[in-house]
């Protein structure tokens, strides 16, 4: 079909009608952070039910989604890791995509609380025992990301 368009309409006809008939989605990344058998959690100020969760955010138009979430780190934490493993693609809801990293960084990489408040504090949590109040959504993809690592020590 879109060849049958394309040989019909001009190129910025094509593209308007393929822009307004396509589906939209929003992108977000998610990143688990490991030190030793921990993962590094930050409280949102902006969900007081569920306040503890893992570093995210939208891609921006333009950035790849490993950009986006270095970009994600150094907002969120102030701390250039580049170190990231790919593990997790999911749709969320019918316009949401999330796309999931790893990293293992030292006990020092913790994040302070962000200058526009959006981020309170950081502590690590072992993966066993997280808070209570972490976002629910949340607890799979760590789980996701502990069976990729696994995954991943069985072929080395």
């Amino acid at each position: 079909m879109f060849f049958l368009i394309s040989w019909i309409f001009p190129k910025r006809m094509t593209q308007g009608i393929m822009y307004l008939t396509q589906a939209k989605f929003v992108v977000a990344v998610v990143v688990v952070l490991y030190h030793g058998n921990q993962v590094l959690l930050l409280r949102h100020s902006y969900r007081p039910r569920y306040p503890w969760g893992l570093v995210t955010g939208w891609i921006k138009g333009g950035e790849s989604p490993l950009e986006a979430a270095r970009r994600e780190l150094w907002e969120e934490m102030g701390e250039s890791i580049t170190d990231l493993h790919y593990f997790y693609s999911g749709v969320v809801t019918r316009h949401h995509l999330e796309i999931g990293f790893w990293a293992r960084v030292g006990p020092n990489n913790v994040s302070v609380p962000s200058r526009d408040g959006e981020i309170l504090e950081s502590a690590w949590f072992p993966v066993e025992n997280l808070p209570r109040d972490i976002l629910p959504a949340q607890i799979p993809i760590i789980q996701e990301a502990e069976r990729h690592i696994h995954m991943q020590r069985e072929f080395l």
